[in-house]
């Protein structure tokens, strides 16, 4: 397994995003969107997708993330 690459700082609120990471149940999801806040205390990223849907991303689940455009 590759080691993990994230470029998203909290810094970047605002911006799109994209994140590969690990799901509780050991598969992959992927979170693409307007990266919206970011929760300190559960080292969490919400990122606001196109169905408007707010998806939860956890830092230590974090495989690859990464600001961009369009």
């Amino acid at each position: 397994m590759p080691e993990p690459r994230n470029a998203v700082d909290p810094s970047d609120v605002g911006k799109r995003v994209s994140f590969q990471f690990e799901l509780p149940n050991g598969y992959v999801g992927e979170a693409v969107g307007t990266f919206e806040t970011w929760d300190e205390g559960a080292a969490t990223y919400l990122v606001r997708d196109r169905r408007d849907r707010l998806v939860r991303v956890p830092l230590r689940a974090v495989r690859f993330g990464k600001v961009v455009s369009g």
